[in-house]
């Protein structure tokens, strides 16, 4: 998106021309992860983030000089899920991986930034009091103080940390009179960085063309482009939806950047400058459903009819996430090859193992024969060792501190790669349980399969198992450990859980599956 600046209102007085400059707003939204708003959350095995966006704001004036700056946002980097509903702000988050099977995927996600951009500074906008929210903060955190990148201690001496963070809860910072331009004090805490990590500035000319006559003609041109400065690191900004609260905040980021610039010229935009730059960040923020609080940042000032028109796209997102995201999110993992589509054709391969000659045959409707002749020659197998049970509680918790060493630690001398752990009635099944599960039953009983599995007098482990995934629906509960020298090798890791209907007529009784 590009506006045009006429020459009476550009910023740069000091360059005389007749000639009108151009702002833009450039938004490239990455292919990797894609997805709709509850179908594509958090990151992937590879590092990557949904809904992950690198916007830059160019200012080109035609004596060739160009400013330009860049940001970045995307989904918290950890794995997590939240359901769609029709009650809006009530969507349970889920933290479907521990810290220790996550921090890989973390790293690598700042790690791909790192090389990008340079130094990262995270700006978490996310409620400091909603539960979900601030669980997905705190894990945050936690990775971030695990993270190499903020390491200080270098080979060679003391080196600044690579990756920083500041908190700031945006809802709590404009419930106040103040309203949305309470959202400017964001200034405060980045200032410093803002300063640090400047612009990109250079100086593009023209060879070819020398008069205002080659100018206006269409010939041929040789441009030569003269790095002034560049810039040292970037923003990454996050709410839960990386849409409305971040896209106002990344609006003040790049009025912060081109205010640097201007200063660092000794000139100041006038105000028509800064109007359109608003209205560029407020179209920026309207595709596809359109963001919350545009009329905020496109006027400065939250109106009657912004607050219907965030009423009326609220209601339209409700509507979208829960009958039409589904379709569209299958669309887009097939248009994109992504690796949840190609588990859903590999969910109609039919295995047939043959015990007695020990050979597996495969058949995959519609793909050619000779293509799983020759698997040979691009993948590889290793045998893996699987130990599952299951344990029905009773609706007891008692146990949780009995040694369960022999039970999960048999003496046959092979260690499983994978341990899956069923629990049966981990919770009683009551009223009150079925309409809200209490997770605290289940997560004492993965740690205490964690604790034991882990205990080398007893069961001599080599690698530490790391809780993977766990998932509960009512009194049934699912928990799976790997060996820690085995992550990387595991992607894409699917749960869901299942509530089925039997009884007379299906209508009486519930059978629950994770």
């Amino acid at each position: 998106m590009t506006v045009t600046i006429a020459a009476a209102a550009s910023p740069l007085k000091s360059l005389k021309t007749n000639y009108p400059s151009s702002l833009t707003v450039l938004s490239r939204l990455s292919c990797r992860r894609a997805g709709t708003r509850f179908n594509s959350r958090g990151i992937d095995d590879d590092g990557y983030v949904a809904n992950f966006v690198e916007s830059e704001v160019v200012l080109w004036h035609p004596s060739g000089l160009c400013f330009s700056h860049v940001q970045v946002r995307g989904s918290v980097p950890i794995f997590w899920e939240q359901m769609t509903g029709l009650l809006p702000n009530q969507q349970k988050i889920q933290i479907t991986r521990s810290p220790e099977a996550t921090q890989s995927a973390f790293d690598k996600h700042f790690d791909h930034l790192e090389l990008a951009y340079g130094a990262v500074h995270i700006l978490n906008l996310m409620s400091a009091t909603k539960s979900g929210e601030v669980e997905l903060t705190m894990r945050y955190q936690q990775h971030v103080q695990h993270s190499p990148l903020n390491q200080t201690a270098g080979s060679i001496g003391v080196t600044g940390n690579r990756l920083m963070t500041s908190q700031f809860d945006f809802h709590a910072e404009t419930k106040g009179p103040g309203g949305y331009e309470a959202a400017s004090m964001v200034r405060r805490l980045i200032q410093d960085k803002a300063d640090s990590f400047a612009y990109l500035l250079c100086d593009i000319t023209d060879k070819s063309r020398t008069t205002d006559m080659d100018v206006r003609s269409n010939g041929p041109s040789r441009h030569e482009s003269t790095v002034i400065l560049q810039q040292e690191g970037i923003f990454r900004t996050n709410c839960l939806d990386c849409l409305d609260r971040t896209n106002l905040i990344q609006t003040i980021i790049s009025q912060m950047a081109l205010e640097l610039f201007l200063g660092h010229r000794s000139e100041r935009a006038p105000a028509d400058f800064w109007v359109r730059h608003a209205s560029l960040w407020a179209d920026n923020g309207d595709v596809g459903t359109g963001a919350l609080k545009s009329s905020f940042t496109r006027h400065g000032k939250m109106s009657l009819a912004g607050a219907i028109a965030d009423a009326r796209k609220s209601a339209t997102r409700l509507y979208i996430n829960n009958f039409a995201d589904k379709g569209r999110q299958i669309t887009i993992d097939m248009l994109l090859n992504s690796d949840r589509f190609i588990y859903m054709i590999q969910s109609t391969i039919m295995l047939l193992r043959s015990f007695k000659s020990g050979t597996t045959q495969t058949r995959k409707p519609g793909l050619p024969q000779l293509t799983w002749r020759r698997t040979h020659e691009f993948s590889t197998s290793e045998m893996i060792c699987i130990w599952a049970g299951t344990f029905n509680l009773n609706g007891k918790g008692s146990g949780v501190r009995e040694d369960l060493s022999a039970w999960l630690c048999p003496s046959a001398g092979v260690e499983p790669d994978i341990v899956a752990v069923g629990f049966q009635e981990i919770v009683e099944l009551s009223p009150q349980q079925v309409m809200s599960t209490d997770p605290v039953r289940r997560q004492e009983w993965e740690e205490a399969v964690r604790l034991t599995i882990n205990n080398k007098k007893k069961c001599a482990s080599r690698d530490e198992y790391v809780l993977l995934r766990s998932g509960q629906l009512v009194g049934a509960a699912l928990v799976v450990f790997v060996k820690s020298s085995a992550l990387k090798n595991i992607k894409n890791v699917e749960g869901s859980v299942k509530k089925v209907r039997t009884g007379a007529s299906r209508r009486y009784g519930r059978a629950y599956g994770v």
